[in-house]
């Protein structure tokens, strides 16, 4: 995890799943390591990562299955809906940066547009 980041442990690691599943990373029924196999590739307590995966679960990105694990949905429309969530996220913290230092919502754009070429 990244020490720097003002954001608690548990929404990065959240962020950190989602990023491995949009990316493809992790496959719609795929099944996670354990809680444990996470805390030690994440380098982050139990509890932490168990907190994070209660939060995903909520979401119907992974969802238990008795004695075997958790794993990721296999519902495109709930990928795709957390697709969406992310990219509105980071799009708005852009934003939010670029009227920090005084580009509006068309500047932006252009600077992307630019930047794409």
């Amino acid at each position: 995890m990244n020490i720097g980041d003002s954001r608690p442990v548990y929404v990065q690691l959240i962020e950190r799943i989602y990023t491995m599943v949009l990316s493809g990373e992790y496959k719609p029924g795929d099944r996670l390591p354990t809680v444990r196999e996470l805390a030690g590739m994440m380098q982050a307590n139990p509890n932490t990562v168990q907190r994070a995966l209660f939060y995903l679960e909520d979401t119907g990105l992974i969802y238990t299955q008795r004695t075997t694990g958790k794993f990721i949905t296999e519902d495109p429309a709930v990928i795709e809906a957390a697709r969406k969530e992310i990219a509105e996220s980071v799009t708005a913290e852009y934003l939010r940066k670029m009227r920090q230092i005084g580009i509006g919502a068309d500047g932006a754009v252009k600077i992307i547009k630019e930047t794409e070429e």
